[in-house]
C-alpha cells in the first residue's frame, strides 16, 4: 500500500521540471510567439548591461554630480509614465505594434544620443527621451503579449518573464568586464551596444503579425482613485521600492567611491542576483492563498531588503578577499529579500483590487510606484553621502515599518475572485480542490 502511495506521489524532478517544460512549448507555440521570446531577450540583453553601467558613466565618464542624475531622472520618469498611459490607450482600441516599435525605434536613437551629450541640457533631454521610449514600450509591450498568447496570457507572461531575467544577467556579466576595464571607450561600447539591441528587437517585430482587437473591446478608461487600503498598499510599495535601485544605482556609486578595486564584482554580483531571482521566485511564492500569509511573506522579505542596506554602513575590511565574501552575505540577505517580498506584493496586488476594476487600479498601482521610485537615486545618493551611516539606517526603518503598514491596512479586506490560468502541471501533480496558481503571472 504504502508503495503505491509513493508511486503516485509526484518525484521532485516532476515537480521542478514540468512548469518549464510547459513554458518553453508556450514559447514555441507559433512563430510569433518564438519572435517575440528572441525580441525580449535580445532587449533584456541591452538593459542589464546598461542598467550595469549607467550610473558609472553618468558620473564618472560624463562628470555629472548626483543631484543632476537624480533630477533628470525625477522627470523623466513622469514622462515614462506619460508615454505609458498613451500607449496603454492606443494599443488596446487600435494595435500595440506600431507603438512599440516607436517605442524602440525612440530607444535606440535616444541611447546613442548619449554618445553626444556634452553639457547638461543635452543629458537631460537625452534620458527623457530614453524614458519615453520605454514608456510607449511598456503598456504596448503587455497588450502584444496578451494579443499573441490567446488561451494562456498569464503563462506567456510568466515564460517571458524568465526569460527575461536571464538577457539581464547576461547583459550584467558584460556590463561587468566594461567596469573591470574602466576606460571610456569599453563604456560607449556598451552605450552602443545597448542602443543596438533595441533595433534588433524593432526588426524582429516587424515580422511579427499581431491579431486585431477583439470585436467591441473597450479603451482603457481613465484611472480612477482607488479605495483608501489599495492606495496605501500602493503608495507603501513604492516607497519600499526603493530596493530595486540598490545593486544598479547604489551599490556601483559605493564601490566606486570606497573600493575601486573591486567594482568589476559589481557586474557579477548583478548577474548573479538575476540567475538566483530567476531561480528561487516561483518556490517564494509557494503557499500564500490568503491575505494574510501574503501580507506576512511581504513583511518577512521587507526585514531581509533592510538587513541587507546595513551592509553600506561602513567601509568594512581593507582586505580584498574579505570584501568580496561580505558582499557575497550582502546579495544573499538582498535576493531573499527581493524574492519574498515581491512574492507578497504580487499576491496582495491581485487580491486587494476588485475583479471588475483590475485595470484603473493596476494603473494607479503603476503610476504610483513610478513616482515614488523616480526619488530612488536621489535618496539612495544622499545615503551614501551622510556620514556615519544615518541615510541606510534611515532607509532600512523606514522598509520595515512601511512594510508593517501595509500588513496592517491589508488586514480584514475580502479577497476579489479572479480567474486565473493556472501554469500547466503534469496529471499526477494536480490535486483535487487544489488550484494550480503562477506566482509571476
Amino acid at each position: 500500500m504504502r508503495n503505491a502511495r509513493d508511486r503516485s506521489r509526484p518525484s521532485l524532478r516532476t515537480l521542478l521540471i514540468t512548469p518549464y517544460a510547459a513554458a518553453t512549448a508556450t514559447l514555441r507555440a507559433s512563430h510569433a510567439m518564438r519572435s517575440l521570446a528572441l525580441l525580449t531577450g535580445v532587449n533584456a540583453l541591452g538593459n542589464g548591461l546598461f542598467a550595469t553601467v549607467s550610473i558609472l558613466f553618468y558620473t564618472q565618464q560624463l562628470g555629472f554630480s548626483i543631484g543632476v542624475i537624480s533630477s533628470a531622472l525625477v522627470l523623466a520618469t513622469v514622462l515614462a509614465i506619460g508615454g505609458d498611459l498613451v500607449a496603454g490607450k492606443f494599443s488596446d482600441t487600435a494595435s500595440p505594434k506600431p507603438v512599440l516599435l516607436a517605442g524602440l525605434v525612440l530607444s535606440a536613437l535616444a541611447t546613442a544620443l548619449l554618445l553626444l551629450v556634452g553639457n547638461q541640457a543635452s543629458f537631460v533631454v537625452a534620458l527623457c527621451l530614453i524614458s519615453l521610449g520605454q514608456g510607449l514600450c511598456m503598456s504596448s509591450n503587455t497588450t502584444l503579449i496578451r494579443r499573441l498568447a490567446h488561451e494562456n496570457p498569464a503563462l506567456a507572461r510568466a515564460s517571458l518573464r524568465s526569460l527575461l531575467t536571464l538577457g539581464i544577467s547576461a547583459g550584467a556579466l558584460l556590463g561587468g568586464l566594461v567596469l573591470a576595464s574602466g576606460g571610456l571607450t569599453g563604456f560607449r561600447i556598451a552605450i552602443l551596444g545597448n542602443a543596438l539591441t533595441f533595433v534588433i528587437a524593432a526588426v524582429l517585430l516587424l515580422g511579427i503579425t499581431v491579431p486585431p482587437a477583439p470585436p467591441g473591446a473597450p479603451g482603457r478608461s481613465r484611472p480612477v482613485l482607488p479605495d483608501r487600503r489599495f492606495a496605501v498598499f500602493s503608495l507603501a510599495n513604492g516607497a519600499i521600492g526603493i530596493y530595486l535601485h540598490v545593486l544598479s544605482f547604489a551599490l556601483p556609486l559605493w564601490a566606486a567611491i570606497h573600493h575601486p578595486e573591486l567594482i568589476w564584482v559589481v557586474g557579477l554580483l548583478v548577474a548573479l542576483n538575476a540567475l538566483l531571482t530567476a531561480a528561487f521566485q516561483v518556490p517564494a511564492s509557494a503557499g500564500i492563498e490568503s491575505i494574510s500569509a501574503a501580507s506576512r511573506r511581504l513583511v518577512i522579505g521587507a526585514a531581509c531588503l533592510a538587513l541587507s542596506y546595513l551592509f553600506f554602513l561602513s567601509g568594512w575590511s581593507s582586505s580584498p578577499g574579505v570584501l568580496v565574501l561580505v558582499m557575497i552575505v550582502f546579495l544573499a540577505a538582498h535576493t531573499a529579500g527581493e524574492v519574498l517580498y515581491s512574492a507578497g506584493t504580487m499576491e496582495l496586488l491581485f487580491r486587494l483590487a476588485p475583479a471588475q476594476q483590475q485595470g484603473q487600479y493596476g494603473a494607479f498601482y503603476g503610476i504610483s510606484n513610478g513616482l515614488m521610485s523616480s526619488v530612488a537615486p536621489a535618496m539612495l545618493g544622499a545615503a551614501i553621502a551622510l556620514s556615519g551611516g544615518w541615510g541606510w539606517w534611515l532607509l532600512a526603518g523606514a522598509t520595515i515599518l512601511l512594510a508593517l503598514l501595509i500588513r496592517a491596512v491589508s488586514r480584514g479586506a475580502v479577497p476579489d475572485t479572479v480567474d486565473a490560468q493556472p501554469l500547466p502541471v503534469s496529471p499526477e501533480v494536480q490535486r483535487p480542490n487544489r488550484r494550480a496558481r503562477n506566482p509571476l503571472g
